[in-house]
């Protein structure tokens, strides 16, 4: 199941991220891909808003502190591959977050390891300086949920 939606704007990147957000539960991986600046992060701020993540605080990419840990509904991993090779992703233990949250990576084409069997990745394209295509792929049961979604109210 794929889905691709454009934005035209940072507040539409935020509310796609916010729509998708209001599905997230205990468990769900989100794998973003995507250049340096095309909205990964952006998106990342609507699935904390939808979350319930404290709205003062601030969501930032964890280049540097490799993972970022928002708590609201769920407790948010938020997860930054950016500077990372693939013996040290794999030394991580990403998959332990997954037990009592939600994980979200950035940079995800740096995984080798098997991925669970449902999942969701979005990958992020610039268009120009404010327009984005994001394709939302769906695995496992996000076929179904993404199929579900009502796309045209974002």
């Amino acid at each position: 199941m794929k889905i691709e939606k454009i934005s035209n704007s940072e507040e539409d990147t935020i509310n796609l991220g916010k729509k998708l957000g209001k599905l997230l539960k205990p468990g769900d991986l989100v794998l973003l891909y995507g250049e340096l600046g095309c909205g990964k992060t952006t998106f990342v701020k609507g699935l904390a808003e939808s979350l319930e993540v404290d709205p003062d605080l601030y969501i930032t990419s964890p280049s540097f502190s490799l993972i970022n840990i928002y708590e609201g509904k769920y407790t948010i991993y938020h997860v930054d591959l950016y500077r990372l090779n693939t013996p040290e992703v794999e030394d991580l233990g990403l998959w332990e977050y997954l037990n009592d949250g939600v994980v979200i990576i950035e940079w995800a084409d740096r995984l080798q390891e098997n991925l669970k069997e449902e999942y969701i990745e979005i990958f992020f394209e610039f268009l120009d300086y404010t327009k984005r295509k994001i394709t939302f792929v769906g695995y496992g049961e996000w076929q179904e949920l993404l199929k579900a979604l009502d796309w045209d109210e974002v």
